[in-house]
């Protein structure tokens, strides 16, 4: 459940579980049924963690691969090692201690998730490709970065935490 909350957002998954409950109680359903009321909830297109979490034994596992900074501007490059696809949250730390939150959809969810920290500003980047195992994206603000980490919640199910962040050294 922890999964699905991190995938379609915490408020979105407490709906799902009400309204699974509502139109379910006393029958028979099957996974099926609880990933079409996860969807009607969240507007997400859920299929695939359906089939990845539940027939199959793929993995989560993301990390970060190279962060290089050109002048004014940053480039931060990730890999998907694991089978399983999966949206991304990211939080960047800058040497001036401020920082800055993106997303990574999954294009194949046809939906982003609503930010986790709604008092907090964050940058919905392009969708990552499911068939694509790397992502790069740039960062234009002349300051520097100090860490980048994958999914700072750490709710994502992924099998190896080591490679989801970055430090300046």
């Amino acid at each position: 459940m922890s999964q699905l909350g991190y995938i379609i957002g915490e408020e979105a998954l407490y709906k799902t579980l009400n309204r699974y409950f509502k139109e379910w109680a006393f029958k028979h359903p099957t996974p099926n049924d609880f990933i079409r009321v996860a969807e009607k909830v969240s507007g997400a297109e859920l299929d695939w963690y359906l089939t990845d979490w539940t027939q199959t034994t793929n993995t989560i596992d993301y990390g970060v691969k190279i962060v290089v900074s050109e002048r004014s501007k940053t480039i931060v490059s990730f890999e998907r090692i694991g089978l399983m696809p999966m949206p991304i949250d990211i939080y960047v730390e800058y040497e001036d201690d401020t920082y800055e939150s993106f997303y990574i959809p999954l294009q194949m969810m046809r939906a982003d998730k609503p930010n986790p920290n709604p008092d907090e500003e964050r940058s919905v980047l392009p969708d990552w490709a499911w068939a694509k195992p790397e992502y790069s994206f740039e960062i234009s603000n002349n300051k520097k970065v100090k860490a980048v980490t994958i999914d700072p919640s750490g709710l994502m199910a992924d099998i190896n935490f080591e490679n989801n962040s970055y430090f300046l050294e």
